[in-house]
């Protein structure tokens, strides 16, 4: 009885210890998908029928990073878990020419459509086409999307990223704590991540060395490549909290060897002065 005891036991333990394993690569694999993009299409030929094991070869064109993919029987492929950055799309088929699509932006948190009527001919033959603006119609979550260009070049005070997020339709500062306020929801209600972890205030809720200290530390602006801001419907890799979410990634290196740097100034004579005929703020330098 106590050996058969001690063998449920042991085995409830192995049990148990799988389950955990299980639900961590799962807590991994959902915080992977939040901090990159898709890209999905379909492949048809010239009378619109699918065209199944067509090879999908995707590139991103700044770092070289490679990834191929084959359509399946109903001429649908999808590519996960890719950097944000802009790619190229290559098909080839056997008895169609190969077709490329350049310029495809893969943004954090989106799925890009891509979808090939392939033309009739010899592999030798090759199609190139400059893709447009895409459209991820997978989701229909509610937001907004600020991308490298507009965080370089949008004024702002004090560099810190996290108030561009105030450009968002329904999003404010709350006046009394100081916190993102998401369709009138409190601060502590908020999800912000970036590269996928957590990076939430653990007491008051909102940004890391964010909304309650403004000399706290911070992720600087410099480093954030873009960020992705959902207020309503986001997808169930999100989750944890009521009120919206912001899912910001930090740039990566690429082939070439590159930099930047920033001047800003703020001279008092350039300020304007309140109602009661004082300058808002002394002289500053970045």
């Amino acid at each position: 009885m106590n050996r058969m005891t001690r063998i449920i036991r042991h085995g409830t333990g192995l049990a148990g210890a799988f389950v955990s394993i299980c639900l961590m690569v799962a807590s991994a694999w959902a915080q992977t998908q939040a901090s990159t993009g898709q890209i999905v299409g379909l492949v048809l030929d010239p009378q619109g029928a699918a065209v199944p094991k067509a090879k999908i070869t995707i590139v991103e064109t700044t770092t070289g990073f490679r990834r191929e993919v084959f359509t399946n029987e109903a001429g649908q492929y999808r590519a996960v878990l890719l950097p944000a950055g802009r790619y190229s799309v290559t098909v080839e088929a056997p008895g169609f020419q190969t077709e490329t699509r350049t310029g495809i932006e893969v943004n954090v948190g989106r799925a890009v459509d891509v979808n090939f009527t392939l033309k009739v001919g010899a592999l030798a033959e090759i199609v190139e086409v400059t893709a447009g603006l895409g459209v991820d119609t997978t989701r229909s979550e509610s937001g907004a999307l600020v991308n490298t260009l507009a965080i370089r070049n949008l004024p702002i005070n004090g560099r810190r990223f996290h108030d561009f997020i105030q450009l968002t339709p329904t999003v404010q500062v709350e006046p009394q704590r100081n916190q993102l306020s998401f369709a009138g929801q409190r601060g502590i209600n908020s999800n912000i991540s970036i590269d996928g972890a957590d990076y939430n205030e653990p007491f008051f809720g909102g940004i890391r060395g964010g909304e309650r200290s403004n000399n706290a530390f911070t992720i600087p602006q410099e480093s954030i490549a873009e960020f992705q801001v959902v207020t309503t419907n986001y997808a169930a890799e999100f989750g944890r909290s009521t009120g919206g979410l912001v899912n910001a990634i930090t740039k990566t290196g690429t082939n070439e060897l590159h930099g930047s740097a920033f001047y800003l100034l703020r001279h008092k004579e350039l300020t304007v002065e309140d109602a009661f005929g004082q300058l808002s703020l002394a002289t500053q330098h970045q």
